[in-house]
């Protein structure tokens, strides 16, 4: 499974073993409580609910479930900058340089984190003005640059080495916290078809070109499925 499609499974896991404590977690340990399902039957109910998405061909129409992705993790950020610097312990020991060792991993880690630059010029093919492009590449930018040091210091200062590959593993197991697990795996559940967007420009086209005028269609739907499922497998 792909990387979203894994921290969708890890959510729905993780309702399993929800209760009302909400102490820290320092730990990044999840008890299982309750047997989970398969984490393939999980991606089989996914798995609809995504092609539907996909199915929407112009970015002008995924705009809006965009905003809803945006707002949406906007709302999980705000729990867990909450949640990380009311539980920082004083006083601070940590290392104030990493392990030689660790670069490699965190340049990697780094990069990784911008995926979404491939979405850049389709979104200045679509603007209305393209010409105010780079204000908003910078702007943009500048603001998910900021959220990712921000965030990445303080969930440091706060969970030491016992930080999570990612921190919502040091989220405690209560409600109030799997409901920004939630939020997140809806507004990665979303964005998906934005990521989508830039293969399928690709792939598809060079495919229908070949093809008759009234099979464009059917043959551009039944590869945007079959991509789908590919990365479901």
């Amino acid at each position: 499974p792909s990387h979203d499609q894994k921290i969708q499974m890890t959510v729905v896991e993780a309702a399993n073993t929800t209760t009302g404590n909400c102490h820290a977690n320092y730990s990044n340990q999840t008890a299982v409580l309750i047997p989970s399902f398969d984490s393939r039957l999980y991606m089989l109910c996914f798995l609809p609910f995504i092609i539907l998405l996909v199915l929407i061909p112009n970015l002008k129409f995924l705009a809006p479930f965009s905003l809803l992705a945006n707002v949406a993790m906007t709302a999980s950020l705000v729990f867990i900058y909450y949640y990380s610097l009311t539980n920082i312990t004083y006083p601070i020991n940590l290392p104030k340089v990493g392990h030689a060792k660790d670069y490699p991993l965190f340049f990697g880690t780094a990069i990784f984190a911008f995926e979404g630059i491939g979405v850049v010029l389709p979104l200045e093919n679509k603007m209305q003005r393209p010409e105010k492009f780079s204000q908003v590449l910078y702007l943009g930018m500048g603001i998910v640059t900021f959220l990712y040091i921000s965030l990445g210091t303080i969930g440091y200062i706060c969970f030491g080495q016992h930080i999570g590959g990612s921190i919502t593993l040091n989220l405690p197991n209560c409600w109030m916290y799997q409901a920004v697990k939630l939020l997140y795996c809806f507004g990665i559940f979303i964005t998906f078809a934005l990521q989508f967007y830039v293969p399928a420009e690709i792939i598809i086209p060079s495919v229908v070109a070949r093809l008759s005028g009234r099979w464009e269609t059917a043959v551009s739907l039944a590869l945007r499925i079959l991509l789908v499922i590919f990365t479901c497998e």
